[in-house]
């Protein structure tokens, strides 16, 4: 599975410009992999479930295990994310 784009921005704001892959899907949805540490891996995924433009859930690797361990989302549909989840 391939890209439908990739960009180089500084999403973190550090100043250092992060790989993007944004990948459209047949659904409407859109997601962004997000490789912040430049390992090829990405460490976080943010959706747009709805193509409205906002994003409707995040995913991260907070630990740099390759493993995405939390997760935050927009559970009242006003387009902010407002409720985490964490795996132990």
């Amino acid at each position: 599975m391939g890209f439908d784009e990739v960009h180089k921005m500084d999403i973190t704001g550090d100043g250092n410009d992060e790989t993007v892959g944004v990948r459209r899907n047949d659904d409407g949805s859109t997601e962004y992999h997000i490789d912040k540490d430049g390992d090829g891996v990405a460490d976080m995924k943010a959706v747009d479930v709805d193509g409205d433009g906002n994003i409707d859930h995040v995913l991260a690797d907070t630990d740099s295990d390759g493993k995405f361990d939390t997760s935050v989302a927009d559970t009242s549909g006003d387009g902010k994310l407002d409720t985490t989840h964490s795996e132990e």
